[in-house]
């Protein structure tokens, strides 16, 4: 995993953000960057991660989604 940020971006990800309000929001901001892996673009292309891989990626959103809702720490 590279340890320098090369500012390179696909034009859609999944990215933190907060909402204007808790009830239907509708404006949303930048909250940060997050990712935690790299992988070969050949791969993922081809959806030829392991099981191990793809288990890894959930886990790690799903337990990003918990603590920004303050549901772990």
């Amino acid at each position: 995993m590279a340890n320098i940020d090369d500012a390179v971006r696909s034009e859609n990800g999944v990215v933190d953000v907060k909402g204007e309000s808790c009830i239907n929001p509708v404006a949303w901001s930048f909250s940060s960057f997050y990712t935690q892996r790299e992988y070969r673009d050949e791969d993922l292309d081809q959806m030829k991660l392991s099981d191990r891989e793809y288990q890894i990626i959930g886990e790690s959103l799903v337990s990003r989604l918990l603590a920004l809702n303050g549901r772990i720490k």
